[in-house]
């Protein structure tokens, strides 16, 4: 484990740089690329930035955590679990081939089925059915697990249909790291990580992984610096451009269409079905609506912003909630995008807004309709109206932190609250204090 969550940070450290892997900026505004290029790693904050403690306040407190891998079964990755109607969990889970597997409210193990693909995203119907999305296709299962519908998704279609455009995309991409277009070379990349060396250099108390961090970002500086040289040296910032081989370009086709194939999010409201896909152009989302079937899919919102590949859309019975991530807000929509409400602000403390850099990261909804709202972060929980008003803290769960997917589920009677710590890859059981313990605020 120490291992995996020690490769995940070293991930995350580098994946907002857009240095080593340049997809697609070209169609982001300069502000978006300079923020892209700052090394993203989860740091301890000071202490005056700290979420402020709700353990008083909050309604309910962790439990358990809930293992998917147990006994003899395949050790997957927990990519995405919802509720069914009468509460047992439903975890999608593996790279493709994948799986669904149903536990009870507790854990317990009853049951699993293949899917063909990544299962990205996951949830049920009030009559029960099961809608899984990944790589481009769209799935509908009995909650025994038969198989009742498949489509591919529209906008993997949409992916398909602009293969010229990807081309150029991609090789625009190889073009970027080599240090060409747009005047993003190794000049660049040398003043960024010597931007960031000063001010982890700076800050007093660094921890362990701040100092592993500082490690590697000047081992790879030196490595820059010597290539920089070498190409002055050679004279190779000259305009002319490098040559590609069509596997170079084709490894890049391949990782741009991945990445767009991929579902954030699948929900529906009984009439249509909903899922969050990245935009054809550019780092924003959109949400489609299609039919029960799949067919008849059409945008209905673009633009959305969101962080690490994370856009959570949820259809109720109150609209379409859109946890908007980097913007800090939920917002709510109707059946046919258009926006009808929407809360939330940035807040370090967590009491007025959502922390960090992109919060709500997931929401859900409660039988009633309340809006459930979990910050990848810190952990919180917090419930609204479907109007957003605050109602109450149900509480932090101990997880590791990070800029990723904490899907969240509320039992029918509102006393159980689970959450994805997907870096521990499992789920985590937070249950209604004592009545003598709660406060009831709301």
């Amino acid at each position: 484990m120490r291992l995996a969550i020690t490769a995940l940070a070293a991930l995350g450290m580098f994946c907002s740089l857009n240095l080593l892997r340049a997809e697609d900026a070209a169609a982001e505004s300069e502000k978006e690329e300079a923020a892209a290029k700052q090394p993203a790693i989860a740091t301890a904050a000071p202490a005056a930035n700290k979420p402020k403690n709700i353990d008083d306040q909050a309604t309910h407190q962790q439990e358990t955590v809930i293992e998917v891998n147990t006994g003899d079964r395949e050790q997957l990755q927990v990519n995405a679990f919802c509720l069914s109607p009468n509460g047992e969990i439903l975890a999608a889970c593996g790279d493709g081939p994948g799986e669904v597997r149903v536990l009870s409210a507790d854990g317990q193990f009853i049951r699993a089925w293949e899917v063909d693909i990544k299962p990205e995203a996951i949830n049920t119907s009030k009559s029960g059915e099961v809608l899984v999305g990944g790589s481009g296709k769209l799935y509908r299962f009995s909650i025994e697990g038969k198989q009742l519908t498949t489509g591919e998704s529209p906008h993997a279609v949409a992916v398909k249909e602009n293969a010229a455009e990807f081309r150029k995309t991609a090789i625009a991409n190889l073009e970027r790291m080599q240090g060409f277009g747009r005047g993003r070379g190794l000049e660049s990349q040398v003043e960024v990580y010597e931007n960031f060396i000063k001010q982890l250099e700076a800050k007093k108390d660094r921890s362990k992984q701040e100092e592993l961090a500082l490690e590697s970002i000047k081992s790879r500086l030196e490595t820059m610096k010597e290539q920089l040289a070498a190409q002055q040296a050679e004279g190779e910032e000259e305009e002319e451009k490098p040559k590609f081989t069509e596997e170079q370009i084709q490894q890049q086709v391949a990782n741009l269409t991945q990445r767009k194939m991929r579902i954030a999010s699948i929900s529906t409201d009984g009439g249509h079905v909903y899922i969050a896909t990245g935009s054809l152009k550019g780092y924003t989302y959109d949400v489609w609506k299609l039919k029960p079937d799949f067919s008849g899919g059409e945008i209905v919102v673009t633009g959305l912003r969101g962080c690490c590949g994370q856009m959570d859309v949820q259809a109720g019975k109150d609209g379409v909630y859109v946890a908007e991530n980097s913007r800090h807000r939920v917002v709510r929509y109707d059946a046919d995008g258009q926006e009808l409400t929407a809360w939330g602000k940035r807040d370090r403390t967590g009491v007025e807004g959502f922390t960090s850099c992109c919060n709500p990261m997931n929401v859900c909804f409660n039988s009633n309709g309340d809006v459930y709202t979990a910050e990848s972060s810190s952990g919180r929980i917090k419930r609204f109206t479907a109007e957003g008003e605050f109602v109450e803290f149900v509480g932090d769960v101990k997880l590791v932190p990070g800029c990723k997917n904490v899907s969240i589920a509320v039992s029918n009677d509102n006393d159980r609250v689970y959450m994805l710590d997907i870096t521990r890859n499992h789920i985590v059981l937070m249950k209604r204090k004592a009545a003598e313990t709660e406060n009831t605020a709301g």
